[in-house]
Parts: C-alpha cells; sequence; structure tokens
C-alpha cells in the first residue's frame, strides 16, 4: 500500500508564505526587499542632489550677469548685448566693416562705448587673440602737430606700458601681437568697449551711496 502523507506534514507545508500571486516564496533570504528599496532611496536622493547642484549653479552663473538690485532698471539684462564679447567687467565689439580712425570712434559712440582703451596686459592679450589677424584700431590717438601725448579715447593720457611701433598718430593693434601706429586716414577694422551691465550697475549704485 501507498504511504499516506500525514495532516502534521500537510499543515508544515501550507505554513510556507505566499507572494502576490499566491505562490510559494520558496528559498528567499528575509530582508532582499528591504536592501533594495534602501538602495532605491540612495540612488533616488543622490540624483535629487546632483539636479539641485546644477540649478543652484545656474542661478548663480546668471545672477553673476545681472545687475545689482540698486538698479531696478536694469534687471534680468545680460552682461552683454547681442554681438558683444564680454571680459574683466567690460563689452567688447569687433567690428565687420572698416574705416578710418575718425568714423571707427563715431560707431562706437553711437554704440554707447567708445574706441577700446587697454588696462592691462591680459586685457591685451584677450584682444589679441580673439581679433585674429586683422589690424584693428584702439582708442590711443595723439597730436603731433600740437605737441600733445598720447591720450586714450576717455582723455587719460597714456603711461607707456606697452611700446608703439610706427610714427601715426593713431594706434592699432597689428598682426603681429602687438601696437602700431599710422595715419588716421587708414582703413581698419575696430574695437568698441564699454562696461558690461553689472560694472555699470556697481558704479551707479555706489554713485548713489556717496550722494546719500
Amino acid at each position: 500500500m501507498g504511504q499516506v502523507e500525514s495532516p502534521t506534514e500537510d499543515f508544515q507545508q501550507s505554513e510556507q508564505p505566499l507572494n502576490r500571486n499566491g505562490d510559494l516564496n520558496k528559498g528567499r533570504k528575509p530582508g532582499n526587499g528591504f536592501g533594495c528599496t534602501l538602495r532605491r532611496s540612495v540612488i533616488c536622493l543622490v540624483l535629487v542632489v546632483a539636479v539641485l547642484i546644477i540649478v543652484l549653479a545656474t542661478a548663480l552663473a546668471v545672477r553673476s550677469c545681472n545687475p545689482p538690485v540698486a538698479d531696478p532698471g536694469l534687471l534680468g539684462a545680460r552682461c552683454c548685448s547681442d554681438g558683444w564679447v564680454g571680459y574683466g567687467g567690460k563689452c567688447y565689439y569687433f567690428s565687420e566693416a572698416e574705416g578710418n580712425w575718425t568714423y571707427s570712434r563715431s560707431n562706437c559712440s553711437s554704440l554707447g562705448a567708445s574706441l577700446a582703451g587697454i588696462d592691462s596686459e591680459p586685457e591685451m592679450a584677450f584682444m589679441l587673440r580673439y581679433k585674429g589677424n586683422p589690424e584693428h584700431w584702439i582708442g590711443l590717438r595723439r597730436e603731433q602737430e600740437l605737441g600733445q601725448p598720447w591720450k586714450w579715447a576717455n582723455g587719460s593720457e597714456f603711461n607707456y606700458w606697452f611700446p608703439i611701433r610706427g610714427g601715426g598718430d593713431c594706434t592699432y593693434l597689428n598682426d603681429e601681437k602687438g601696437v602700431s601706429s599710422s595715419r588716421c586716414i587708414m582703413t581698419r577694422y575696430w574695437i568698441c568697449s564699454k562696461p558690461d551691465a553689472y560694472t555699470k550697475g556697481k558704479g551707479r549704485a555706489m554713485g548713489e551711496k556717496l550722494q546719500i
């Protein structure tokens, strides 16, 4: 005769845990579900932190190009307008047309700027690198016939911190990584410069504080 299973054995088999589908969960170690949930939580937390860091970095970058709150008329303005290049608190315009020195100065003035001045070696290096090979007028001129020294477009005298080649009255950035001079009637490209929106806003805010 065949063996008859005892009621005790049937009861022990029925005590094994069932999964959601009603199947027996055999051979699974306790705690696996909790471990998977914990790993997923950690991954989600890392992703959230990474997204927050990216958002904050972007916000700080945009804020650095905005003028201060003291000048609400400029809030939301970018550092430099389209077609201008920002560097060291200034906006630069590298012309696509050519003209003599006087025409170049007038064009810059119409754009709310002046022919570019150069205050430091890094600034000169930036302008020389960005302009490429073509020669560009800058805002340094003298009146030899009147015995006047070199002066920048803003009226300040040049302190001869870099050499100027040639014997002309108007200066330009040459194609040899330096500054030369020639007659002002020659035609060349030109470079305009003006303070960027953030720097201009700081200047206005400082002026308002001094008036108080």
